[in-house]
């Protein structure tokens, strides 16, 4: 038997990336039941479109409670690189869902055109449109905070969702105060016009993110590198420890999820101890992590070639400051 309360309290807990996914499920059910009532009623395209994009979202937000879940699982033995892959996979689907929300509105929007109402009630319309804008407000900063407290990619698309639909909010008010000033002068016409073009413009401004949060889905599937900037904060750290080594060979990286795995090739001097190597190692993972909260960082480290050992001395840049008395392994030291 499952212990239904334990398994809510999952969802419910606010300590969890669980709990603003919920959140944003609950206030999608909302605003698609809201706005595809009213707009039907009231054969209003904009609302019908915004009750549509929510009903999408839900389907949406399933999707990313299920994947924010999935990927919040650490690593194991049959997943070494962990379930970060589910937040890609999931923000790809959402991108096709919002592709098939287009094709629904551009259809309505015809079928509008022909058969256009009499008169709608704009302040119904209007004061429904409010209350959308600071629900979804409300949802994107929520998000915001629980994408930064836990680092999923998952969480940050969502917030970004958010935040572009309650800006298309703000369109949809305007919108529809157009819609009824336009029916007050008889000009039923152009306000079914007005009310299909800027549903249209709007699903399409809103595709702009799902299909940006894509690409970057899509090539993380591939195991594509960290960008390029998150690249310059890695080599930052291996540039800090550059005096502790006989020479830095390369980096990979590629992200899952919120896990972002980090591997250093080093060569150092082909005699340390596995516990002098060890000292460096942790240090450079510190700073690793220190930049990266979910970093999986690995230093691996061969011994050098010995072609540094002559018969007058060594050219060992590590050796050589150990002879001039300073400890490059334990410099505090």
């Amino acid at each position: 038997m499952i212990d239904v309360k334990r398994y809510l309290q999952r969802y419910l807990d606010r300590s969890s990336p669980l709990y603003a996914s919920t959140l944003s499920l609950a206030a999608c059910v909302v605003l698609a039941v809201g706005s595809l009532l009213i707009g039907l009623v009231e054969r209003s395209l904009l609302i019908q479109t915004n009750g549509l994009l929510a009903l999408i979202d839900i389907g949406n937000s399933i999707l990313f409670l299920a994947a924010v879940d999935r990927s919040s699982r650490s690593a194991d033995l049959t997943f070494n690189y962990g379930y970060g892959k589910y937040e890609s996979l999931a923000v790809l689907v959402s991108a096709n869902l919002l592709i098939a929300t287009t094709i629904m509105t551009l259809i309505n929007s015809v079928s509008l055109f022909e058969h256009p109402p009499e008169a709608s009630n704009t302040l119904l319309l209007g004061g429904w449109s409010v209350v959308s804008f600071f629900i979804m407000r409300t949802t994107a900063r929520r998000l915001v905070r629980y994408a930064g407290r836990f680092h999923q990619p998952m969480l940050e698309y969502d917030a970004a969702l958010w935040k572009v639909d309650s800006l298309v909010e703000l369109a949809v008010i305007a919108g529809v105060l157009v819609n009824g000033v336009a029916q007050l002068a008889g000009l039923y016409q152009a306000a079914v016009v007005i009310d299909g073009a800027l549903s249209i413009g709007l699903v399409l401004f809103i595709l702009k993110t799902p299909l940006q949060h894509g690409k970057e889905a899509f090539r993380q599937l591939l195991d594509r590198t960290l960008p390029d900037t998150m690249q310059y904060d890695v080599l930052a750290v291996i540039a800090q420890n550059t005096d502790r080594m006989c020479e830095f060979t390369s980096v990979h990286t590629r992200r899952s999820g919120r896990d972002i795995f980090i591997e250093v090739d080093l060569i150092m001097p082909y005699d340390y101890t596995l516990e002098q190597l060890y000292v460096l190692e942790e240090d450079m993972i510190e700073g690793l992590r220190n930049r990266f909260p979910t970093a999986v960082p690995r230093v691996y480290v061969q011994p050098c070639d010995r072609s540094c050992a002559l018969a007058t001395g060594t050219t060992c840049p590590v050796k050589k400051q150990r002879q001039n008395g300073a400890d490059p392994i334990n410099p505090g030291s």
